[in-house]
């Protein structure tokens, strides 16, 4: 899990408008019918064409002029509004949950003859009518998933002996998956009921193997697509206000939360397909298109482009955008919206600008929590977490003055600081603290002293504030952020023994009157 107690990143991004950010439509080529999953293909000569799954079909596209897309084969097939496709050389897999199997297409006649080469494949020893998709990684293993055969999880066949005839190697069957991503000997499942991401090793497909599992944010996992260096997986759940998740998968015993987004466009949005191309995840989601983010660093995922497919859409319907490609050679993505049909876009990648730091007390180096931190003559501001830490990205790359306030201190100005397209500036600052609206009172400045510290049994907390107010509070965070314990005061000093019985660790105790806040660190030990 992502430690919130350490950093929060505050990404904000002004858009006059959703409709479309570094991205804009090339050709579109609508249908009669409704139109499910996308993905591509380039034939012996260069060409490229779109795969489209229609609700009575599989159709192919000819990219050869993307303004003016052109139909050149369409196969029909049991209606079905669930159609997904991969390709393995010059073969084509198509998924529907109506029936009739997996649809196999030789598409090696293009760009010249005509497609006249077609199977239907419904298994054998794990025999199956309908599946809900399909991968197939470089040893060309197709994984068949959510088939009904066993518990739907994935069947595991060999396409390098006979594409159009598939040979079953073994299956996963612990559980129904409802997608995955496959790179070496490791699945990377979507375990759509058990909400999580799963790493099954299938070195032997006769005997995978469950290496390790972590739940996605919403539990309900719907797809995963594997980073280009293989550190990081990226899920999506499919529901309403669902996130795009980032995993470190670096030890599968210790998988874990390393950031998680959702669209810009807010309004309960439901994302679907994330996709990673050059460390850019690029998703689909319902109403409202296609949505990129710079993933370059997998914990501060960032929006950097956006085209909306389906302006008549809006919020968490099962409408709009159900899928992107974007690894054609010439750099066009192709999305299938389900009313509208098929776009081509073209796209301008670019990469988030980062700052980030520590903001802490000059004289007592505590960190100073709720430390605004703004970018001079822009809209990007944000404000520091219990740990004094702050984060943003933009894609306003520049050079700009940084100020940072907080109740009690002086007001700092920091010139001239760079932010680059691609890099993390980082900047750390000291504020000199002030005295605040005294009272009659021999008080003269907010006080928060523990002692002993580092404690074991039980320790002592001396407060003291200089403003009167009706509602003091210490308050104590462990160090992700969860409140552990939270103390009302009667009195404007006084002190307290703490004796709760605390794992080890490092804790934050902050005094909290009148919502300004004074904090220090807190040791446990054994």
């Amino acid at each position: 899990m992502k430690n919130s107690f350490l950093i929060i990143t505050f990404c904000f991004l002004t858009i006059l408008g959703y409709g479309q950010l570094n991205m804009q439509q090339v050709g579109h080529l609508p249908y009669n019918n409704d139109l499910s999953d996308i993905w591509g293909y380039v034939d012996s000569e260069g060409n490229e064409y779109a795969l489209v799954g229609v609700y009575n079909g599989f159709s192919v596209v000819s990219l050869a002029d993307p303004a003016n897309p052109e139909e050149v084969f369409f196969g029909p097939g049991p209606q079905s509004i669930w159609r997904d496709i991969k390709t393995w050389g010059d073969y084509a897999y198509v998924s529907n949950e109506s029936g009739s199997g997996v649809y196999i297409v030789d598409l090696s006649p293009l760009p010249d003859g005509p497609i006249t080469n077609t199977a239907n494949f419904t298994g054998d020893t794990y025999a199956f009518s309908t599946v809900h998709n399909l991968f197939i990684d470089e040893f060309g293993k197709l994984y068949i998933f959510g088939a009904n055969n066993g518990n739907g999880g994935a069947i595991i066949c060999d396409l390098t002996q006979d594409p159009m005839n598939p040979v079953e190697l073994g299956r996963f069957n612990n559980y129904y998956l409802h997608d995955g991503m496959a790179r070496g000997d490791t699945l990377w499942g979507a375990g759509l009921y058990e909400g999580v991401l799963a790493a099954i090793d299938v070195s032997d497909p006769a005997n995978t193997q469950i290496m390790g599992t972590v739940s996605t944010p919403s539990q309900f996992t719907h797809n995963t697509w594997v980073s280009d260096d293989g550190t990081h997986v990226y899920t999506t759940d499919e529901v309403s206000s669902g996130f795009v998740g980032a995993y470190n998968v670096t030890d599968l015993s210790n998988m874990y939360e390393t950031d998680r987004v959702r669209a810009s466009t807010g309004n309960n949005v439901i994302p679907h397909n994330v996709h990673v191309a050059n460390n850019f995840l690029v998703t689909s989601y319902y109403t409202s298109g296609i949505v990129v983010h710079d993933a370059k660093f997998p914990d501060k995922l960032f929006e950097v482009a956006h085209f909306d497919t389906s302006p008549n859409y809006s919020g968490g319907t099962f409408n709009g955008c159900w899928g992107a490609y974007p690894f054609l050679p010439s750099g066009l993505i192709l999305a299938t919206d389900i009313e509208e049909g098929l776009y081509i876009l073209d796209i301008e990648y670019i990469r988030a600008a980062y700052l980030e730091g520590s903001v802490q007390d000059m004289d007592t180096n505590i960190p100073v929590f709720n430390a605004q931190v703004q970018v001079l003559d822009t809209d990007l501001s944000t404000q520091t977490n219990f740990g004094g830490f702050y984060s943003f990205g933009t894609l306003l790359s520049g050079t700009y003055d940084i100020k940072f306030s907080a109740t009690g201190y002086h007001e700092l100005i920091v010139a001239d600081v760079e932010i680059v397209n691609g890099e993390i500036a980082e900047l750390n600052v000291e504020l000199d603290d002030y005295v605040v609206g005294l009272v009659e009172s021999n008080i003269s400045q907010p006080k928060l002293r523990v002692y002993p510290n580092p404690f074991a049994q039980s320790t002592v907390i001396e407060y003291a504030y200089p403003i009167e107010s009706l509602a003091y509070e210490i308050l104590i965070h462990n160090s992700l952020g969860v409140e552990i314990l939270r103390e009302k005061l009667n009195n404007q000093e006084g002190s307290f023994r703490l004796a709760e019985d605390l794992p080890s660790g490092v804790y934050l105790v902050s005094l909290l009157a009148n919502k300004e806040l004074v904090a220090k660190e807190l040791v446990v030990k054994q």
